[in-house]
């Protein structure tokens, strides 16, 4: 299954947290024209199929993304996002 939410939050002193979810269909959803303009020009040019394993590997490698998370903490800030 593919991850559907990034939350992403965000931790400042002396100020009000931030927390955000992001559902990801959108981001799918505004990748597809990209998606269906790469399907065309793979089939219109047959020149890289040596690119054919890592193509039919990216549904596995994003559905291996959730539950990833992801901590930078600096002086000022906290951000911490997770994939879900």
């Amino acid at each position: 299954m593919l991850p559907m939410f990034l939350h992403f939050k965000l931790q400042r002193p002396n100020r009000i947290p931030i927390n955000l979810p992001i559902p990801l269909i959108v981001v799918y959803l505004l990748l597809l024209p990209f998606i269906v303009l790469g399907v065309l020009i793979y089939l219109l040019i047959p020149i890289h199929h040596e690119y054919l394993p890592l193509i039919k590997a990216l549904p596995s490698l994003l559905t291996a993304t959730v539950g990833t998370e992801i901590t930078i903490v600096s002086d000022d800030h906290d951000i911490h996002l997770t994939i879900l």
